[in-house]
């Protein structure tokens, strides 16, 4: 029995873990904040935590049997919340065995164009939290990937543009169901370790 958690209730956390939760041989927790609801066919497949992801002790009941991560969270302080989660697994002592963080492009300067950031009104200061989460996952020493879609949108999937750290990314639109699947293969099927991943279509 495979456990993932999902970190964040937001619409592509949902989706992941739907996908996650369809395979019988998987457990899968979801974390979020109080103010954030699951549908209630979702909440039906999984195991739901709540609490200020910004603080430790959230992460101490959800992190029990070292899961395999998708970080789902967006927004502003992405980078207090990774403090918390690797405190707790720090003190729990726990080798996690993969982590996926959903970042965005902008993070490397590699965008050709102007990228949106849908809710965000300080571009920079997001910008500067999300480089600093990704060098949190980097330093906690065990295999991750990071994904770095352009902005976000509800359309239907398509097959996923994926493009290595260090090269250009173009400003664009991308599904949350293609973010989705690249998430999902990756947390079941490992690859890209250690790597920084543009996501377009």
């Amino acid at each position: 029995m495979t456990t993932y958690l999902i970190v964040g209730a937001t619409a592509l956390g949902q989706l992941v873990a739907r996908q996650l939760a369809g395979n019988a041989e998987t457990t899968v927790r979801v974390l979020h904040t109080p103010t954030e609801t699951l549908p209630a066919d979702l909440a039906a497949q999984v195991t739901e935590f709540s609490g200020d992801l910004a603080t430790e002790e959230t992460y101490e009941a959800p992190l029990q049997d070292a899961p395999i991560i998708f970080s789902a969270l967006s927004g502003m302080d992405v980078d207090l919340a990774f403090e918390a989660l690797f405190d707790a697994q720090y003190h729990q002592r726990l080798q996690l065995t993969r982590f996926v963080m959903l970042s965005t492009a902008g993070v490397d300067q590699e965008v050709t164009g102007d990228l949106v950031y849908p809710g965000i009104d300080n571009v920079k200061e997001y910008l500067n939290q999300q480089r600093y989460a990704a060098k949190l996952v980097d330093e906690a020493e065990f295999p991750y990937t990071i994904l770095r879609p352009v902005t976000l949108t509800a359309e239907a999937g398509t097959k996923p543009q994926i493009i290595k750290e260090g090269e250009p990314v173009p400003a664009g639109n991308v599904s949350r169901e293609t973010v989705a699947q690249v998430a999902v293969d990756l947390l079941q099927n490992g690859g890209y370790d250690y790597q920084s991943l543009a996501i377009c279509q």
